[in-house]
């Protein structure tokens, strides 16, 4: 009837059909709860594949609906049916539809084992089969919506009738047997999403995306599908693979539309029940427009047509978008549900999640790009957002990167790329599926115009970013996906963990493009100064009205995302602080490729920390070194901001009220300021500025608040080494003068000593002349207060006294600075402190302060001053002050230093003479001070000199004042014998000095060796009772050389006159003189020195013949320079020859001046001036010396005797040469000899006091001796017709003559061997010659036979005088055989000048014969 041609007889059987079938199954239904007997039937066993019997164990009602729904199954796969006896015809559909209605209504039946058994072997691989032709049915063979169908084989293309009711069956097996049917509901999901493969039909896609939603608007069957079938922990399972199903169907719609996009799709013909619209928005990309329309019943699940409607993708993705957001809803209640039920709902949060994420964010991205509506923009932000909790709430840190990822993306036009996020969408890419069908491109035109028209521009900006070419325009849709982003970092900043980089670039990119500017608190008082980006105008970002109206909200929104950073916990700020620093990193590396740098970074990490101030240890560290990098960057106004970030935060960390105290957390304190001690290794005078600014409101504002931070504060004030700027300079020691002066007295010990190294190094530093001034008085303040405080400081006094002397060598490092003013100054306030507080030091630390401190200061002055250089300084073409000459040198203004120093030392170390004396090693510190004290003496600078002879001066004075009160010495006998040669070792400085001059201009003054040498005579005073040999020694190696003439410019042309004795030499003198008193004082401790002192004067004597020492600065010609030397030291030397003359009158007679041949050696000594004569025969000197001789034998010669004739052996022959050269010279250069009258009292002495003693003299000295008078003698003239005599000096002649004549008289037959005189001979050859004389002989034969006369007359009155045994009586018979021929002579009239005193000459001859007229014997 059902299948009868009448259509109200078939509707009619249809109907009772459709009631009879669940009356059956109601009747078995209440069987099966009411069945008493069911235990006597046997239990159910499997029947075996094909048997279409009905179990035995169920109730008649049961077996007939068993039998029933068996028969359907049958018709439905086109086989006989069994219990259904003489039915001949019946539908798929109606037997689907019959199926359904009794799946649907009588669920509680099927929990049997005999019905779950035919509904798993039965049913299900039945539906299996029927619906596989549909997914195996592609596109290509589809007919268009409309056409017929004209079979049901299975075989055919499928039918749209039987496939609805295939799917409704499906459906309600998935959502009502899926505990029965797990494995079957896998595979029907598998189906249903074939159904949605690119390549399948539009109905059948659009059927399975109606059971997906249905599906998935039930909130408990989206957790039961994602919890259900998920068969391995790593896989997606179903649920995953619904969402990426319906994230590939989108990805297709707009990839390959089925239906035309200009126009709007429409409804199927079937009504649309009036609900709920949930969206109407509009996608567009590329050429695809699509609309979504509004969502009733489903149009194709229960649609009742043979045929599909038309259907589009507008309907499709409808579909998709309410799936997505049913999903999203679901995931949502679940969030909201976590509190109170706890780690369940966590569990299934997290599955949902990992199951669906990868599909979700595919397809959200992909709508998100293509949506044009602002209400379905917000939808899908608004799953992003869930996404992001959830994942934040589950801890799957990839999802919400992945989710962030996307906003930060879309918050952006599609090719603006931004380093940070394009890493994250890398690390995210291998969890993505595939989409290639969607693939951004980088150009413009990727979107329909259209779009640009919904999509409007509301800012244009300049790229951050350097990959993007030209502006950069921001839609209102970039805008809302910012402001998603600052929402979900307001309510979800706990959750985003690492993902805060990824939000905070995308912020900061933002805030660039939108021209935002960046804010810095500038001081504790909420002032604040702003700042533009560097070079770039104010007009750089254009927006509209709208959104620059909107930009005061959206700016204050960006300030609120750091201000409410104060709720996040404490990780959570960790991140935001990480993220930030990265930033900052980045910023760095943009000023690295030479692009403006964003202040974004640096700007909300202060507002971060200012919010946070209260757990200031969670982000203080990290903060702190990275605007310590950004301040020490290269680009200026990153480095402006980097400093004042910090001096702002350590300011404000001061200013906060934490609790503790600030005042009683020590460790805070340090940590606070620590920052600013690591921006003292940056090396930008910007930088230090605002540090030093920093500091110096510190100390005035909060000093109260940090009294165990002292320390810090000082380290980085004193970091100064390296500042090329004078202003810092003063800002730095603005710092420390407000330490010193107001804070002194409540810091530690340990800062003390830090102020004085701090002060220190402002000393040293040399732009500011008068901040070194200053910081030598705070080191004299800090010097004060340790002495006056010493007892009330917590610390061991080794440290104290440690401290101190600490402190004096700061002072003595300022005393080498290279400005004089800091030298003296510095060296005033050391030997100020050390004489003020010198009484706190112990021995051990008295020691060190003179040794390591004064003496090597002294050591680095005198290397510092003999390196400097001698150009002068201060020209007046450099417009410089012209300086004084004393000090328009480096060296000279050095030396002025070491003139000053040298004299504080000595006195320091002279007024605690008595702490000296007791060091450990008292003789190293007194011969430290005299070691250089003797180093300044022989430095070659006038004034350091002159200072170290001062010195010498102030210690003999102690020793002359003790003397005279009479109180004990506190200079011991050693340590005057180490002043005396540190004295002495002066002297021989002077004299190497002098020697190595090479002008006037360089030889020490006569002010200073006169000081000199009045100095030595009185420090020999101090050491006469303990003077020794080898002392007198040393002093000759000293005096006289060391004397220097009274010199100028002009002294190489100038001969010297005779003076009065110089101060100098006066002053030599007296150094003998007194040395002489020592001596030979009644009861002297010194008599031996007798013969050291007569060499000291004897030295004296022979200065004015000696080696100039200066002749190399004298410059003069050689010979000249004897004649200037012997004339300038001529009174000298007279004067020193006349004290040894009277010295050796009072000594002679001493057994110690006999036996040490003092005689000898005051010949020898006298021997040189004597050689004067040679040089200048109008000088003096050398006839005081003849004085001196023959003063000094004439005193002698009475005690010569044959017991005393070994004393004076070696005096004979010392005698003679020096008779010989006053009276000959070296090689007879004297050729007017014998002309002086001095010549015939020498030669008259020797004859008359020396011939004499003729047998004491050794033979080879009276040799030389005879051969003195032979050389002068008349005879010799006679004798040798090429000798000549000089005029006058007959007188000298005939005296050495006669003295022959003495010799040969009276003593040749003594010492014969020492005779040379033949008498015969001389006589004849008298004869020869007068005898040739004639009226007109010349001159020179007159003047011989002159000789000849006079020699005859001395022979004749020495004959006469002697014995007449001495006389051989040739020499009587020669005489008288003259006789006639001097008769002869009387007639002779010569022709020349001299005959008149030929004449007389021959008269006096002839006279001598008066007494011989009578022979002395008969004949």
């Amino acid at each position: 009837m059902h299948f009868g041609k009448d259509p109200v007889v078939s509707n009619t059987a249809g109907a009772a059909i459709r009631q009879l079938v669940p009356l059956l199954f109601e009747k078995a239904l209440e069987e099966s709860r009411l069945d008493r007997n069911a235990a006597e039937r046997p239990v159910f066993e499997p029947q075996r594949l094909g048997s279409n019997s009905v179990p035995a164990s169920l109730g008649r009602c049961g077996a007939d609906a068993y039998a029933l729904l068996q028969d359907l199954c049958q018709i439905m796969n086109g086989e006989q049916q069994t219990w259904l006896i003489g039915m001949t015809e019946m539908t798929r559909v109606l037997a689907l539809e019959l199926i359904e209605s009794i799946l649907m209504g009588y669920r509680p039946l099927f929990d049997s084992k005999e019905f779950s058994y035919l509904l798993r072997e039965r049913l299900c691989p039945l539906l299996i089969k029927l619906i596989s032709p549909c997914v195996r049915h592609s596109r290509g063979g589809a007919q268009q919506p409309g056409s017929s169908s004209t079979g049901n084989s299975a075989s055919d293309k499928p039918s749209f009738p039987v496939t609805v009711h295939l799917i409704r069956i499906v459906y309600v097996l998935l959502i009502a047997y899926c505990d029965l049917l797990r494995t079957e509901s896998e595979i029907f999901y598998s189906l249903l999403m074939k159904f949605v493969d690119s390549d399948k039909v539009v109905w059948t896609k659009l059927l399975a995306m109606e059971v997906f939603f249905k599906l998935l608007t039930d909130p408990k069957m989206v957790l039961l599908i994602s919890q259900t079938y998920c068969t391995k922990a790593a896989s997606e399972g179903v649920f995953g693979d619904m969402v990426n199903t319906i994230n590939n169907y989108i990805l297709a719609v707009f990839v390959k539309p089925t239906s035309p996009s200009a126009s709007p799709a429409t409804s199927p013909s079937t009504p649309q029940q009036a609900g709920t619209q949930i969206f109407s928005p509009t996608f567009t990309y590329k050429d695809v427009s699509i609309q979504l329309v509004p969502l009733g019943k489903p149009t194709l699940l229960e649609s009742r047509e043979s045929e599909p409607p038309a259907a589009t993708d507008s309907y499709g993705m409808s579909l998709a978008f309410s799936c997505l957001c049913f999903v999203s809803r679901t995931m949502m209640e679940l969030q909201e549900a976590l509190p109170p039920t706890g780690d369940e709902n966590k569990v299934a949060l997290q599955m949902l999640v990992q199951h669906s994420w990868c599909g979700m964010l595919s397809a959200v991205s992909t709508l998100l790009e293509a949506s044009c509506d602002d209400s379905v923009t917000d939808s899908l932000l608004q799953i992003c957002k869930v996404y992001v909790k959830a994942a934040g709430l589950v801890k799957m840190d990839i999802v919400r990167e992945a989710f962030i990822t996307a906003l930060c993306k879309a918050a952006f036009p599609i090719n603006y790329t931004i380093g940070i996020i394009k890493a994250a969408s890398s690390r995210v890419a291998s969890f993505r599926p595939d989409a290639a069908g969607l693939e951004r491109k980088a150009n413009g035109d990727t979107a329909a115009a259209d779009s640009k028209n919904r999509n409007q521009i509301v800012a244009v900006g300049t790229p951050l970013s350097s990959s993007f070419p030209g502006a950069v325009m921001l839609t209102a849709k970039n805008i809302t996906c910012l402001n998603t982003l600052l929402d979900i970092t307001t309510a979800l900043g706990d959750l985003l963990n690492n993902s805060w980089i990824l939000v905070l670039a995308s912020l900061q990119h933002l805030s660039w493009i939108l021209g935002m500017n960046q804010i810095v608190p500038g001081s504790v008082n909420g002032l604040a100064k702003q700042r533009q980006r560097a070079n770039e105008s104010s007009q750089s970002t254009i927006l509209t009205n709208v959104m620059m109206s909107d930009l005061p909200e959206l700016t204050k929104r960006f300030d609120d995302v750091f201000r409410q950073t104060r709720l996040l916990t404490d990780t959570s700020l960790e991140h935001v602080v990480s993220a930030l620093c990265k930033l900052s990193q980045d910023a760095l590396e943009t000023t690295a490729a030479s692009r403006d740098p964003s202040l974004f970074a640096v700007a909300k990490m202060v507002d971060v920390c200012l919010v946070n101030m209260f757990r200031i240890d969670t982000w203080w560290t990290v903060v702190t070194q990275n605007l310590t990098e950004v301040a020490g960057n290269t680009n200026p106004v990153l480095r402006e901001w980097g400093t004042d970030a910090i001096t702002t935060l350590v300011k404000e960390c001061l200013a906060y009220d934490f609790r503790p105290s600030l005042h009683s957390n020590h460790n805070l304190q340090n940590k606070i300021l620590h920052p600013l001690l690591a921006l003292s290794r940056i090396g930008w005078a910007d930088v230090r500025l605002k540090q030093f600014n920093c500091i110096n409101h510190i100390i005035l504002s909060f000093a109260e608040k940090i009294p165990s931070c002292w320390r810090p504060i000082v380290e980085v004030i004193g970091a100064v080494n390296g500042i090329a700027d004078d202003a810092l300079i003063r800002a730095g020691f603005n710092c420390v003068q407000a330490v010193v002066s107001d804070h002194l007295t409540g810091i530690s010990f340990d800062c003390v000593e830090q102020c004085a190294e701090a002060a220190t190094r402002y000393g040293n530093q040399t732009l500011e002349l008068n901040v070194s001034l200053t910081a030598i008085g705070l080191l004299w303040n800090i010097a004060d207060h340790i002495f006056k405080n010493r007892h009330s400081f917590d610390v061991t006094q080794d440290r104290l006294l440690e401290s101190m002397l600490t402190l004096y060598k700061h002072l003595s490092q300022l005393c080498l600075d290279i400005r004089p003013e800091v030298r003296k100054s510095a060296a005033q306030t050391l030997f100020l402190a050390i004489a003020s507080h010198g009484n706190a030091l112990d021995l051990p630390t008295w020691h060190r302060l003179i040794v390591d401190v004064c003496y090597t200061l002294l050591k680095c002055l005198e290397k510092y001053c003999m390196t400097a250089s001698e150009e002068r300084i201060g020209d007046e073409e450099d417009g410089k002050v012209v300086m004084h000459h004393s000090r328009d040198t480096a060296k000279k203004q050095w030396a002025e230093t070491w003139a000053m120093v040298l004299p504080t030392v000595t006195k320091t170390v002279l007024g605690n003479l008595p702490v000296v004396v007791k060091l450990k090693q008292p003789q190293q510190a007194w011969q430290g001070i005299l070691h250089h004290i003797q180093r300044g003496g022989i430095s070659g600078l006038e004034e350091v000199s002159m200072s170290a002879l001062k010195c010498l001066d102030d210690i003999i004075l102690i020793g002359e004042g003790r003397e005279q009160d009479k109180l004990p010495l506190d200079i011991t006998v050693p340590m005057w014998d180490d002043v005396w040669k540190a004295c002495h070792g002066v002297g021989v400085g002077l004299n190497d000095l002098m020697r190595r001059s090479p002008n006037i201009e360089s030889l020490p003054s006569q002010k200073l060796i006169t000081f000199y040498t009045i100095i030595y005579r009185r420090l020999n005073h101090q050491v006469r009772n303990n003077f020794t040999t080898e002392m007198f020694r040393k002093l000759q190696d000293v005096f006289p050389a060391i004397m220097l003439p009274v010199l100028n410019r002009n002294a190489s042309k100038m001969m010297a006159c005779r003076a009065e004795i110089s101060p100098l030499q006066d002053s030599v003198l007296q150094i003998a003189e007194s040395l002489q008193l020592e001596v030979l004082k009644p009861r002297s401790p010194s008599p031996h020195l007798i013969t050291e002192l007569f060499n000291l004067w004897l030295k004296y004597a022979r200065h004015s013949t000696s080696h100039a020492v200066i002749a190399r600065a004298l410059a003069m010609e050689p010979e000249y320079l004897i004649r200037w030397w012997a004339a300038t030291f001529s009174l000298f030397s007279e004067t020193a020859m006349q004290r040894v003359v009277e010295l050796y009158q009072q000594t002679h007679a001493w057994k110690l001046v006999m036996d040490s041949d003092t005689l000898s050696n005051i010949i020898q000594a006298i021997h040189q001036p004597l050689k004067l004569r040679q040089v200048d025969a109008h000088q003096t000197a050398w006839r005081v010396a003849v004085e001196s001789i023959l003063k000094t034998v004439r005193i002698t010669l009475p005690h010569v005797n044959v017991q005393s004739a070994p004393v004076f052996y070696n005096v004979w022959i010392h005698l003679a040469s020096a008779v010989d050269d006053v009276l000959y010279g070296d090689d007879g250069q004297i050729v007017e000899w014998g002309t002086d009258d001095v010549d015939f009292e020498v030669m008259n002495f020797f004859r008359s006091e020396i011939l004499p003693h003729v047998a004491l003299i050794p033979i080879d000295d009276l040799k030389f001796t005879l051969n003195v008078f032979h050389k002068g003698s008349l005879h010799r003239h006679v004798m040798e017709p090429s000798h000549v005599l000089p005029t006058g000096s007959e007188k000298v002649a005939t005296l050495c003559f006669e003295a022959l004549l003495d010799f040969h008289l009276y003593h040749a037959h003594k010492i014969p061997e020492a005779d040379d005189i033949n008498l015969p001979a001389i006589l004849l050859r008298c004869e020869k010659i007068l005898s040739g004389l004639t009226a007109e002989s010349d001159t020179n034969a007159v003047s011989r036979g002159k000789n000849s006369l006079r020699c005859i007359k001395s022979v004749l009155h020495s004959i006469k005088q002697t014995s007449v045994t001495n006389v051989d009586r040739q020499v009587w018979h020669d005489v008288i055989m003259l006789y006639p021929k001097l008769v002869g002579l009387v007639p002779v009239h010569l022709n020349v000048p001299l005959r008149a005193e030929f004449r007389n000459l021959l008269a006096a001859a002839l006279l001598q014969y008066s007494e011989l007229i009578q022979p002395p014997f008969k004949l």
